[in-house]
């Protein structure tokens, strides 16, 4: 540990003159590798005797000499100058073949279940000895992990992030409905809709979603019978039962996969939202993290690049603008 008070009353670019003159044994030859004239050289070493209460340098034929006081301590200057000058300038190597570092990622529930299988797929063929730690995380609390560093990055459904942090749109967020289609006829019509029973995710435990709000509007409301905190269950619950859930797509093409399930477009307008990924600032150009947030995007196939965060229809805009601002259970 240095001593700060000690440390900034000295001119660390007299080190660098010392090093010079130490290695080329020549006022002048040092000089000039400085670029600065011969006087600056001499007033820095005037400075250097004073600063270490030695002579240093003593004149011989052709130039100058080290005194046993510059030969003992020229190789901690040297290591010194060394590490300075790799902490400026020499760009850290990450080989992700090797590395054994840890990466903490926060995903929302529907995420983990659709791009997590993918990822730790990816992370296995190209850093086998990497370690994955995902935090839940979701709009109230994502970005707040980011700013604590309790994860390096956070993808999900997010509030604008500030300016400590950096902030890339992914894609399109849509939901569709899920069944099973031995118990409900597709297509899925309204009058289906609203016969059948539902069930929705709500971590919060509200049981007014968005598909609630939707068909008020309409002067419409849908059976709920369950609400469940997550996404690990959905699936078990609707095989082989008359229940209808409405998901995010792509955890919804998940649990269709798996259990053989039906989706389908909603019977009611339902606002699109914005997926991103966040990170913050201060680990920007951290080469890992660099790396794994590229593994982020290549992770994220062409299903879900299709959702290309462009422009959407002004109706769409509107109603993601109302719903991003207060997220609710679906």
């Amino acid at each position: 540990m240095f001593n700060v008070v000690e440390l900034r009353q000295v001119d660390l670019n007299l080190l660098v003159v010392f090093a010079t003159v130490f290695r080329d044994r020549s006022v002048k030859r040092a000089a000039r590798h400085l670029l600065v004239g011969q006087s600056a050289v001499s007033m820095a070493l005037g400075r250097l005797r004073d600063l270490f209460q030695d002579e240093l340098f003593i004149k011989v034929a052709g130039g100058v000499a080290p005194t046993a006081k510059a030969i003992a301590i020229e190789p901690q200057v040297r290591q010194a100058l060394e590490h300075v000058h790799g902490a400026l300038f020499d760009a850290p190597v990450f080989d992700p073949a090797t590395t054994r570092r840890i990466v903490r990622l926060g995903l929302p529930d529907d995420l983990e279940l659709w791009l997590l299988p993918r990822l730790l797929d990816l992370l296995g063929r190209k850093a086998p000895d990497l370690s994955l730690v995902v935090h839940r995380s979701d709009w109230y609390t994502g970005l707040g992990l980011v700013e604590r560093g309790e994860v390096e990055v956070v993808l999900g459904v997010l509030p604008e992030p500030g300016a400590t942090m950096r902030a890339e749109p992914l894609f399109h967020q849509r939901f569709v409905s899920l069944f099973d289609a031995g118990w409900i006829r597709p297509p899925l019509s309204m009058k289906r809709f609203l016969e059948a029973a539902h069930v929705m995710v709500s971590a919060s435990g509200d049981l007014v979603g968005m598909v609630d709000e939707a068909l008020r509007t309409q002067g419409k409301a849908r059976r709920l019978v369950a609400a469940v905190p997550g996404f690990a269950t959905m699936g078990a619950l609707l095989k082989g039962r008359p229940l209808i859930a409405t998901l995010p797509d792509l955890a919804a093409a998940t649990l269709a996969k798996a259990h053989g399930l039906m989706s389908s477009p909603p019977p009611v307008s339902l606002p699109v939202l914005p997926v991103s990924m966040v990170w913050h600032a201060r680990t920007d150009q951290e080469p890992a993290l660099r790396w794994f947030r590229e593994q982020l995007r290549g992770a994220l196939d062409e299903e879900a690049r299709t959702r290309a965060p462009g422009p959407l229809p002004r109706h769409r805009r509107l109603a993601t603008r109302k719903r991003v601002s207060r997220p609710t259970g679906r």
